[in-house]
């Protein structure tokens, strides 16, 4: 061995950098070019470049000459993309594009050309329903959506009934809203019950008498992806203020074509997709989750208020959208079945199964605990509801939702009496005289919900419960926040024959309910819209107290306090000195 190496690691690295030295190395260079108008050639400025399909790589801004270098060094080809955000207020709007083919590490002069969408819309514009246009390409997300509450929003039974008594056979029964208000009054359901049908004249369409198609769809696929922008008017209703359709103008493409989302990547030639990172906030679904009465101001839901204020709305790991929870990320696969269309990682392939409340994820998300104790003849019961897990206020959403709190303590099958705490409202039963199973109101335990009060078409006496649209205020809000615990405490009298080592049995349970209670019988509501129960029990605790001596018939020692306990030492004091005395 040469005297140079004076070990065998130092050989290795002498030949280590010989061959690092002889074998040619990988070139390394940025990618760059220009982004331009399809039309017109010109520059654009503020483009969003980078590799398609993949949403944790490097992105670029274009300048004012349109100009852009992208500085990876890729192993193999990739197709460079380049999409502006869609700005209401500009005088000109692109569609996101790309290359048609991919370009190697170290490419220069690529040229992006951006289709510029039309600034009018089609007065004339007859939207296509979901079979003839979105189910060819994107059959996952039609199927998801099927299922969904969406999909039946403009022919919900429970909505008819509320509103011309047509959704059901006993639907004409109670409250109906066009058979007690003026016949002008749209009452603006339309408006995100079938907002294709609305879109054409904001707050003049009557719910019953929507008859296209395409409309009847519900909240379609079109419904939310021709929205074009929903701004941060967020207590105006839908497009009463706080969201805008485009339906741009066919010149190159049909307008049925122009759809708007989350992505800024989009190549595919049979849609022409515009960006709107909207898509991707909590503040699109406010559009139609977040509503005021337009007349009184009176709160209709408060979704989005209600996810502002909780712990995931706040900037960090614990932060999760509205999309985060009711869209979530699928394993990677084309978003659009087309030929040519990239593989989407998750965090661009989402569900659209819209979940909502069921027992299996409103139970992951509410805890109830009790602690039971024997207090001076009594049993006192304090249960706690926490909303650890939702997004938002349990219950939320439109306000016939409610949730009940129901405690029952009973000895030797006895059902013990209350005589302090907290009793359920009078939502918790129907109207019908007596007591009914399902029938809760004034039994122990505690009613969450917003009631809202007012004049049936603003005239006679103020009543409650009302729908938003008569609403003149709120009565009562008891709704969980997110990440809140309600605490109630109830006391329950032990009866005379109660003995020590007898036992208390104390149950509690969290009933929630899609609707008053009233409302459902009055009706005949028997399931859900979608087949499913009316009542969900999403959370219940037990508790067991074995009495020890303080029951109403056990005979107890008296106790001393302080002051018994000095007198009594005084007394024996005395009595002590007294017998000394007489020895």
């Amino acid at each position: 061995m040469p005297r140079r190496f004076r070990s065998v690691h130092s050989l290795i690295a002498f030949c280590m950098l010989v061959f690092v030295a002889l074998v040619p190395s990988v070139s390394s260079a940025d990618i760059s070019g220009t982004v331009k108008d399809l039309d017109t050639e010109e520059p654009i400025e503020g483009a969003r470049v980078h590799v398609q399909a993949d949403p944790d790589g490097t992105v670029v801004i274009t300048g004012a000459d349109g100009t852009f270098t992208l500085p990876i060094n890729p192993v193999d080809p990739v197709i460079i993309t380049a999409g502006v955000p869609y700005d209401p207020d500009a005088t000109d709007n692109w569609t996101t594009n790309g290359l048609f083919s991919p370009v190697a590490n170290g490419t220069t002069d690529v040229e992006i050309f951006l289709p510029k969408l039309p600034a009018a819309d089609d007065p004339d514009y007859e939207p296509l329903t979901i079979d003839n246009s979105c189910s060819s390409c994107h059959g996952n997300q039609v199927a998801d959506w099927m299922g969904t509450s969406h999909s039946i929003a403009a022919v919900d039974p429970w909505v008819l009934d509320l509103y011309s008594g047509t959704g059901t056979p006993g639907g004409s029964a109670g409250y109906v809203f066009r058979d007690t208000h003026d016949p002008d009054n749209t009452g603006f359901c339309a408006t995100c019950h079938t907002p294709i049908a609305e879109a054409f004249n904001p707050g003049g369409v009557f719910l019953d008498e929507v008859t296209d198609p395409a409309a009847l769809e519900g909240v379609s696929c079109i419904a939310c992806h021709q929205i074009a922008d929903v701004n941060e008017n967020v207590d105006a209703l839908h497009l009463l203020g706080n969201a805008t359709y485009r339906f741009p103008e066919p010149t190159s493409f049909p307008t049925s074509q122009y759809v708007w989302g989350s992505l800024d990547d989009v190549t595919f030639g049979g849609m022409r997709a515009s960006y709107n990172p909207v898509f991707a906030d909590s503040r699109f679904c406010a559009s139609c989750h977040q509503y005021n009465n337009p007349f009184t101001g009176a709160p209709g839901q408060n979704t989005y208020g209600e996810w502002l204020e909780s712990p995931f709305a706040q900037a960090g790991p614990g932060f999760q959208s509205c999309q985060d929870c009711h869209m979530a990320e699928l394993p990677p696969a084309q978003v659009c079945t087309q030929p040519f269309n990239p593989t989407r990682p998750s965090e661009q392939n989402h569900s659209h199964a819209f979940p909502t409340a069921t027992a299996m994820n409103y139970g992951a998300a509410i805890d109830l605990t009790m602690d039971c104790v024997e207090e001076n003849g009594t049993v006192r019961v304090t249960a706690a509801v926490e909303n650890f897990g939702l997004g938002h206020a349990f219950p939320t959403g439109v306000s016939i939702r409610n949730a009940l709190l129901v405690v029952e303590a009973t000895w030797n099958g006895q059902t013990l009496s209350q005589i302090a705490g907290p009793t359920i409202p009078f939502y918790g039963s129907d109207d019908v005289p007596g007591v009914q199973p399902g029938d809760y109101a004034g039994q122990p335990g505690k009613g969450f919900a917003k009631v809202l009060e007012g004049r049936i078409n603003g005239q006679g006496p103020t009543v409650r419960p009302v729908l938003f649209i008569d609403a003149e205020g709120v009565f009562e809000d008891t709704l969980i926040p997110a990440g809140e615990t309600d605490v109630s405490e109830l006391i329950f009298s032990l009866p005379s024959g109660a003995e020590p080592g007898d036992s208390v049995e104390v149950t509690a349970r969290v009933l929630y309910r899609r609707a008053w209670r009233a409302l459902a019988v009055t009706k005949g509501w028997t399931e859900t819209p979608l087949g499913g129960p009316i009542e969900l029990e999403v959370a219940s605790a037990d508790s067991s107290v074995t009495l020890i001596g303080s029951g109403a018939g056990i005979l107890e020692i008296p106790t001393l306090g302080t002051w018994g306990l000095g007198l009594l030492a005084s007394l024996l004091a005395v009595a002590g000195a007294w017998a000394l005395r007489r020895r």
